[in-house]
């Protein structure tokens, strides 16, 4: 066994017993070229390796990630709910995240109590021609662990899926609603421009609640099947 070979065997060894996380960030080839004591181009091939086995995802100026054990698309198609109906490449840029309460409206939806906090984050996909919005409110207690990395890396069902709980039912809403001053520069409109709104309820096998989403859109690329 080569000494690349053997790095990527015992890197692989860390992502199966859960040193490093679905959506969790190694260290940059840099750091593994010093922690291995080994030359870049070593490590290279050792990365190179994890990610032919789809165990680690390199994200050009962003880093390298632990693959989700589905893809987006798997997921996406198992759902027989919503399927996108072209897959391009974009940039997720984070405007909010913090902790706040559930309050009355989110507390009931969530089947939590008002005082429970959540998490609160908010984040635009960029692509070329297109940006989307989108909007998750996590229950803390669902998800203790919880790391804003993932959120670079991870489709919303995997995001949803990293908690205590795991996905098992999916409710979605679709409206059409008109552009405030907010949503309108962030997502290249006009004021009062029609938007589509999906709400994505997320439930398990017992269906209660694990999470929200929210997504805004001027366009979508999104069809709805109901085959």
């Amino acid at each position: 066994m080569s000494l690349f070979e053997k790095i990527a065997a015992h890197l692989m060894e860390q992502i199966n017993t859960g040193q490093y996380g679905v959506g969790s960030e190694l260290p940059p080839e840099g750091q593994l070229q010093k922690d291995y004591n080994v030359s870049r181009t070593t490590i290279r091939k050792a990365i190179d390796l994890l990610v032919d086995k789809n165990m680690v995802v390199r994200k050009k100026g962003v880093g390298l990630f632990i693959a989700p054990t589905l893809s987006t698309k798997t997921i996406l198609n198992m759902t027989g709910i919503i399927k996108p109906h072209i897959y391009y490449n974009y940039k997720k840029i984070i405007k909010e995240s913090y902790l706040r309460q559930a309050g009355s409206y989110y507390s009931q939806l969530l089947k939590i109590k008002p005082s429970e906090l959540i998490y609160y984050i908010s984040f635009l996909e960029v692509a070329k021609n297109n940006v989307v919005k989108e909007i998750f409110l996590l229950p803390l207690n669902h998800f203790p662990d919880f790391k804003m990395s993932i959120i670079k890396i991870l489709s919303a069902l995997e995001i949803t899926n990293s908690g205590k709980k795991k996905v098992d039912k999916l409710v979605q809403n679709l409206q059409l609603i008109v552009a405030n001053a907010e949503l309108a520069k962030q997502l290249r409109c006009n004021f009062n421009d029609p938007l589509f709104k999906i709400s994505n309820h997320y439930f398990d096998i017992n269906s209660e609640p694990i999470a929200i989403e929210y997504k805004f859109a001027c366009n979508t690329k999104y069809v709805v099947d109901f085959t």
